[in-house]
């Protein structure tokens, strides 16, 4: 029983010493994947989108962060073969939930800059043509990892702004449930997405 008590005060420790911090953020996504494919190609352009985090500092310097990030670009397929006319697919919803660890260089001044890595798992909203109802593609959900850098700033000692970038490799595999176009398009099976994301954030910490 001793030995118990002794391992929870050491881990409770830690955690009494660190501080959290919960922020929302605006961002901006442009996918950099080649989104071309032998029948075509789909066009993702730049997006917006809104995000969610809470970070842990175990340290002034390392922290830990969870953070929930959407955005919803548009889909356009561009066939390479007749019927020349670009197919409307709506839009691809894309949610991307990231757990990062962070170094941040110089925590005690007012500017800060930090990197971190980790990994996110990745969910994509299903295709449809807009028109009618003679496609449908779907995407299981995909994991991959991240890199991200930037600056904070400390407006106030409980705020804190933050502008950041992160990028991800992610190619999503596509299933096509209906394809029914007369003449017939071509899907893609993959979809390279690699979303390249600029974040400003607000953050206050407790």
């Amino acid at each position: 029983m001793r030995r118990v008590l002794l391992l929870a005060l050491a881990l409770a420790l830690p955690l009494q010493a660190a501080e959290l911090e919960v922020g929302i953020r605006h961002v901006v996504m442009q996918p950099m994947g080649d989104q071309s494919f032998p029948g075509g190609k789909l066009d993702l352009p730049l997006a917006r989108g809104f995000g969610a985090s809470a970070e842990v500092f175990w340290t002034e310097r390392v922290s830990t962060q969870l953070a929930a990030t959407f955005v919803n670009p548009e889909a356009i397929l561009r066939p390479a073969t007749p019927p020349p006319n670009d197919v409307d697919l709506g839009t691809l919803g894309i949610a991307m939930y990231t757990l990062s660890a962070r170094y941040h260089f110089r925590a005690d001044a007012r500017f800060s800059p930090f990197a971190g890595a980790g990994g996110a798992l990745v969910t994509l909203g299903d295709l449809d043509d807009q028109f009618g109802d003679a496609i449908e593609v779907r995407f299981p959900h995909e994991t991959t990892f991240l890199a991200e850098a930037g600056v904070r700033y400390r407006f106030r000692p409980s705020v804190r702004f933050e502008l950041g970038a992160s990028y991800m490799p992610l190619e999503a595999r596509a299933r096509v449930e209906r394809n029914m176009n007369v003449p017939r398009v071509e899907l893609p099976s993959r979809v390279a997405v690699d979303p390249l994301t600029i974040s400003g954030a607000v953050a206050w910490r407790f």
